[in-house]
This record gives C-alpha cells, sequence and structure tokens, in this order.
C-alpha cells in the first residue's frame, strides 16, 4: 500500500534540520540501513539548499512542500516549490582532481545527489512552478 505523508516549511537554511529529521524518521521506518538514510539526508538537504539559495535567493517567505510517496520498494521524495527553474540533470558533474587543485567550495550538491539517489526527476510545471523529486530504491 502507497502512503503520502506532506510537510511544508520556510525556505531558509534555519529550517533544515526539521526537513532532515522528517526524512530520517520515514527513511529508517520504511528499512533503510544507516547508510542510506544518511545519502537520503544528505540529497534532499542539497537539493533543498539548492532551492533556497537560487530559486527563492534566500528569501525565507517563500515555501517548500515535502511529498514523501513509498510503494514497495520505492522512497519518493518531491520538493516542489515557486521560483527560478533548475534542472539538476543538466549539470555536468566537475572534473574533481581541477576541483580540489583549485581548492574550489561548492558545487557538489548536484553530484552528490546523482551518486545517492538512484532517480533525479525535474518538471518545469509553469512560469514559476517546479516540482523535484529524488527516488532511493529499498
Amino acid at each position: 500500500m502507497d502512503k503520502t505523508n506532506k510537510i511544508l516549511f520556510k525556505s531558509s537554511t534555519k529550517n533544515l534540520h526539521l526537513l532532515r529529521k522528517f526524512i530520517e524518521d520515514k527513511a529508517r521506518t520504511f528499512g533503510f540501513d544507516e547508510s542510506s538514510v544518511n545519502q537520503i539526508i544528505l540529497s534532499v538537504d542539497e537539493a533543498c539548499t539548492n532551492i533556497i539559495k537560487h530559486a527563492h535567493m534566500y528569501n525565507d517567505k517563500e515555501i517548500i512542500e515535502v511529498e514523501l510517496n513509498t510503494n514497495e520498494n520505492q522512497f519518493i521524495i518531491k520538493l516542489n516549490y515557486k521560483g527560478k527553474a533548475f534542472d539538476p540533470n543538466n549539470i555536468s558533474n566537475p572534473d574533481m582532481k581541477e576541483y580540489f587543485n583549485k581548492f574550489k567550495i561548492g558545487g557538489l550538491g548536484v553530484p552528490i545527489m546523482k551518486k545517492f539517489m538512484n532517480k533525479i526527476e525535474f518538471l518545469h510545471l509553469n512560469p514559476d512552478k517546479n516540482s523535484l523529486t529524488l527516488i532511493k530504491n529499498l
């Protein structure tokens, strides 16, 4: 049987701890091991940080809706938000040797999501409504 849970939170990095706790509890209950739980939390955290920073420009009046669905073997996190569209599938992974040689900071959120999640889907629904879905198989 499918189960759906939804939370809304103000678009601020100050609220990410609420999201992490929500995802952690649900992922554990679903049956993921410690490593997978941490991978999911990190991926969702990175995705929301990108939304807060790039789509909402740190405007904490904006809202991110987190919708969690599960089926027999998939943990599906859908992030619905307004603002600038950003499809992580269009970003190529950086050359890590060059990245570290230049002492870069940041920019690894998308490669982390791609590595830890089984599938990432992005939908641009209308001029300013977007949906980013992260899927992890059990």
